[in-house]
């Protein structure tokens, strides 16, 4: 593995985890709902990432 796609790795993984820590501190149901999508998205792309 290239080490750019290990940062890359390193990266999604940590932005995925803040992202549900900040999910659990939420009450609004928007901002609930933004995070959501996020975190979505940020679990399809690590998942693309893995691919490669």
């Amino acid at each position: 593995m290239m080490p750019d796609q290990l940062a890359r790795q390193e990266q999604i993984a940590f932005r995925l985890a803040q992202s549900k820590r900040l999910l659990k501190a939420v009450n609004d149901p928007t901002t609930t709902e933004r995070i959501g999508k996020l975190i979505s998205d940020l679990e399809h792309e690590q998942a693309e990432e893995k691919e490669k």
